[in-house]
């Protein structure tokens, strides 16, 4: 096994070697590496063990390398820088010159209000860098601690404890009806009535037929009719443009589309409080430079909603 030979190599034994191969000298090899003499020519033992060859051999004064220690001259160079590469502190982050790809997983909601307010700030500051977004699935926390996802965005439901998280904003709830829909209102609040009176969308990524609004109609011991049921926001929002169905989502994306299609955008006829939204990222990449420089674009790109 490769990790049995490994740990058999003394990687000061390699610079030792270098040295000698530089030299011709056990005392001058001694000199440049602050070793006593003894110590190297011990040193020089354990690398003839090592490679199975005397490597260097008297003649006069000096020490003549073996075809073998003339061999290996090349690749401990290579070897060794590669050491030193290896070693060497990180590289500052520079988001001018990255060319770093970040991947993140979110709903449509998250990337409907998430991504106009980041891109322009994003590639502006860092021209060359892309961003992968992906559907939110039930893997994605594993994939976060898996090294194939960079952050999720997510609400403020519970995440597995090995993951970090950072609220953006706090979101509240709105209707959305298309104009003319025969419960549309004269102000900006629908009526408990009308909007029990037609059947609605709900949208969830997680399954079932009932969400916040259900649960907070079943306290009053109300029900609504939930006619379509949809993973994706941006289609129920276009199917609520075209039919009579009532859609109740978060208010940002809500906003969006109720400009972009002719949506009316209305208040719940019932409290539903407001949730707040977060960006979700592993331990592992806390504390990387880049990865903490774009969880700090995405923060500040809400900071004036706060």
């Amino acid at each position: 096994m490769i990790e049995q030979k490994l740990r058999k190599v003394d990687l000061n034994l390699l610079v030792v070697l270098r040295s000698l191969l530089a030299t011709s000298s056990v005392g001058q090899t001694a000199k440049l590496l602050g070793m006593s003499q003894p110590a190297t020519s011990r040193a020089l033992a354990s690398l003839r063990e090592l490679f199975d060859d005397r490597l260097f051999v008297k003649s006069g004064s000096k020490m003549k390398p073996t075809p073998r220690a003339i061999e290996l001259g090349e690749p401990l160079e290579s070897l060794l820088s590669s050491v030193l590469r290896v070693l060497d502190p990180p590289a500052v982050f520079d988001p001018s010159t990255s060319q770093r790809r970040f991947r993140i997983a979110s709903t449509d909601y998250g990337a409907t209000v998430v991504l106009p307010q980041l891109a322009p700030r994003l590639f502006a500051a860092a021209p060359n860098m892309e961003v992968d977004f992906r559907p939110l699935a039930p893997n994605s926390f594993d994939e976060l601690g898996s090294n194939d996802l960079d952050l999720v965005l997510y609400s403020d439901n519970p995440v597995p404890g090995a993951l970090r998280a950072r609220e953006i904003y706090r979101e509240r709830f709105a209707c959305l009806m298309r104009r003319g829909h025969p419960a549309e209102p004269r102000g900006r609040r629908l009526s408990l009535e009308a909007y029990l009176a037609h059947p609605h969308i709900l949208v969830t990524v997680s399954g079932g037929r009932t969400g916040p609004v259900d649960r907070v109609l079943e306290t009053l011991g109300r029900q609504r009719r939930i006619a379509l049921v949809l993973p994706y926001f941006a289609t129920a929002a276009l199917t609520a443009s075209t039919s009579d169905l009532i859609l109740t989502m978060p208010a940002r994306a809500a906003q969006a589309y109720a400009d972009a299609v002719g949506l009316t955008l209305l208040a719940p006829p019932v409290e539903l409080g407001d949730f707040g939204y977060r960006i979700v990222w592993h331990e592992r990449v806390h504390d990387d430079p880049g990865h903490a420089w774009l969880r700090r674009l995405i923060a500040d790109s809400f900071r004036e909603d706060a």
